[in-house]
């Protein structure tokens, strides 16, 4: 871009789109792109000037620069201050013959009477304070008016973005000094900066580089857009924030700030947690600010809790007067020092399970005190407890160790659950139980398959609950039952994708591959032993298909689904299941669903090619599948083709299809077997 007079003027399109803003940016904010757009039409810009390879933000800077530096300068003149503003934006991209521009900018600097304005001019002043008399100006505007003093304090920290092998963008530490050329950058430039949370920040956020569509509304915005500037130059970025976290500290600055500090800090010990820990010590010192907002973002961290000054505030929060004036504070340091095992939060998590206050999350992060907390968990449960509360603490110590002396309790809250989900179902079978009490009486059938399987009173409770009323705490107590080798969610049917059904002998030894001798006898006897349990129960819930009542647990499986799915999972060992699941395959008035599972499992126990193949491709063709689903009349048909449930029929019929036609393919042919069974459609 040339400007008459002047030399070979160029646009720093990398410190736009690296440093200042991004790539891919249309522009910061309305607010910015409408001042933008409002200079160029003054400037009478045509259209088609500019650099089209760079974002669209970027390409109507240089639009506007290529208009030339004597033609930006006079719109500073501009009646509209935001075209005023806008000026300085354009200019400090501005890679121009120093004599061409500096008098002019040192000018303005000193008598423009907004102060966004000085403030951006002495950023742009900043791509000259190699010249001694540039920085001698920037020196001393630093003890000027708070706008002067941080928009030279920008001017002579910021650099362009640096070219490969150049100069970094931000003068650290290491850098040559932005005061008199060599040494670390001054206090008073860190002094100036720690003025951007206040009336500095507003004159800053009102150029594009802090718009609060971008940056954030004032004074979070300012804040946060100095402290952009600074992560390349971590030296000055520590300095900095002491002083803003003093600031933040003591209430001369808006607490709105406090998460980018917090954050700042959190970065900063992530990189050196020893050279950084004072920031550690000051915001656990937040931890008692007066000011909520504050206290939430000093416990919101991911590093300082490796700085022990952190820990000793966060113990001081999670307990005591702290604790009873901020819960929610307290619970988040709670969980930061039980991730730690720091022995400090025991008291306090003791007394959130006493109250019913600890979460499941909080109970999650406390698995390495398990041991310690176990007697209060066991307190609580043995009290007639709400459904949710019960939810909240099984599934929070679900992963915990040691869970086995608590089993009486457990027995005794399933207990209490089941008889109200029976008596809600028992009154009206069309009645939903509370959704809670289903969570709650699953977990505890969950907790019961891991620890309770050796207990004979959580046995008979089980087997008592899996012939109740409600057909989905039934299943939550087969499945239970049916041990650890199941899986723990009792609301889904994931059937084996292995093959259990070439032979009783191929299951024996594929489900004790890592016993020998007595302990593989032991072994399958015990499944054996659980089968003949279990499989009179899920047939027992198939039976209870056509009852009324629901036929879909509370997220849409259904409950003969499911004991189809589970039949199959215990393959050769449910054979005694085999006749009833095979007229549910071969039956047309069955759903859809109901008889593609029974295929599926009955090809699990018995191999039966032969009739599963039939039922499997006509549920695997879309528009046979259609057909027979709009012409199905029953009940059990309607609940099973609601909206969205034909996708999923297709799929599953299609996956086990599928499975089977490959180990067919893979066993070699002949083995499909003569299929001359009628059309199954009936």
């Amino acid at each position: 871009m040339e400007s008459a007079g002047e030399g070979r003027v160029t646009f720093d399109w990398q410190s736009v789109v690296y440093r200042d803003f991004d790539v891919d940016l249309d522009e910061p904010g309305s607010r910015s792109g409408a001042a933008l757009d409002a200079l160029l039409d003054d400037l009478g810009v045509p259209e088609g000037e500019g650099w089209a390879l760079v974002g669209a933000w970027a390409e109507q800077l240089s639009r506007a620069l290529a208009a030339g530096v004597p033609a930006l300068l006079r719109r500073l003149a501009h009646p509209d201050v935001a075209v005023r503003r806008m000026v300085p934006v354009v200019l400090a991209y501005a890679a121009a013959p120093a004599d061409a521009i500096v008098p002019a900018i040192r000018e303005h600097s000193l008598h423009a009477p907004d102060p966004a304005v000085r403030l951006g001019l002495l950023v742009v002043l900043g791509r000259y304070a190699d010249r001694p008399d540039v920085r001698a100006q920037l020196r001393r505007c630093l003890r000027g008016e708070p706008a002067d003093a941080l928009g030279a304090a920008l001017g002579l920290l910021l650099r362009p973005a640096p070219q490969p092998g150049g100069a970094p963008a931000v003068v650290g530490s290491g850098a040559p000094s932005t005061a008199d050329g060599a040494g670390p950058v001054e206090d008073a430039v860190v002094d100036a900066l720690a003025l951007c949370g206040g009336e500095a920040g507003a004159a800053l956020g009102e150029l594009a580089w802090c718009d609060p569509e971008w940056a954030g509304a004032v004074p979070y915005g300012p804040v946060d857009v100095v402290d952009s500037w600074l992560v390349g130059a971590p030296e000055v970025r520590s300095r900095w924030l002491t002083l803003m976290l003093a600031a933040l500290g003591d209430g001369r600055l808006d607490a709105v700030a406090a998460r980018v500090l917090v954050e700042a800090a959190d970065r900063l010990c992530a990189a050196d947690s020893t050279r950084y820990a004072c920031h550690a010590a000051a915001v656990g010192a937040l931890l008692d600010h007066p000011d909520p907002a504050v206290r939430r973002a000093a416990v919101s961290t991911n590093y300082l809790h490796t700085c022990g000054s952190y820990l000793d505030a966060l113990a001081v929060a999670a307990s005591g007067p702290a604790a009873r004036r901020d819960p929610g504070v307290a619970q988040a340091a709670l969980a930061r020092l039980a991730r730690r095992g720091d022995r400090r939060c025991l008291a306090g998590l003791r007394e959130g399970v006493a109250a019913g206050t600890a979460g499941a999350e909080l109970l999650c992060s406390a698995a390495a005190l398990a041991d310690d907390l176990w007697p209060a968990i066991r307190e609580r449960l043995a009290q007639d407890l709400p459904a949710a509360e019960v939810n909240v603490l099984l599934t929070g110590t679900q992963q915990w160790r040691g869970g086995g002396p608590a089993v009486p309790e457990v027995v005794a809250a399933l207990e209490r659950l089941s008889r109200r989900i029976d008596a809600t179902v028992s009154g009206d079978p069309d009645a939903r139980p509370e959704f809670i009490e289903l969570e709650a009486a699953s977990a505890t059938c969950a907790f019961l398959r891991r620890w309770g399987l050796g207990d004979a009173r959580a046995l008979a409770v089980l087997r008592r609950v899996a012939v109740g009323a409600d057909p989905e705490t039934g299943l939550a107590a087969i499945r239970a039952l049916m041990g650890q080798n199941t899986s723990t969610d009792t609301t889904t049917h994931s059937p084996t994708h292995s093959s259990t059904h070439s032979s009783s002998d191929s299951s024996r030894h594929s489900s004790t591959d890592s016993l020998t001798g007595a302990a593989a006898d032991s072994a399958y006897s015990a499944a054996d032993e659980m089968a003949s349990q279990v499989i009179p129960l899920l047939l027992n819930v198939l039976a209870r298909r056509h009852r009324p009542g629901r036929l879909a647990g509370r997220r849409g499986w259904r409950f003969d689904d499911n004991a189809c799915g589970w039949l199959g999972e215990l393959g050769p060992r449910a054979g005694a299941a085999a006749p009833a699941l095979r007229g549910m395959r071969d039956d047309p008035a069955e759903a859809g669903a109901l008889r593609v599972a029974a295929a599926d499992a009955l090809w699990h126990i018995t191999g039966d090619v032969t009739g599963a193949l039939p039922v499997l491709r006509h549920f695997a063709n879309p528009g046979i599948a259609s057909a027979t689903v709009a012409a199905t009349a029953t009940e059990r048909a309607s609940v099973a083709n609601e909206d969205g449930v034909d996708a999923a029929l297709l799929a599953r019929a299609q996956d086990a299809l599928r499975r089977i036609e490959h180990e067919i393919a893979a066993a070699g042919p002949g083995d499909e077997g003569d299929d001359d069974r009628p059309d199954p459609a009936g």
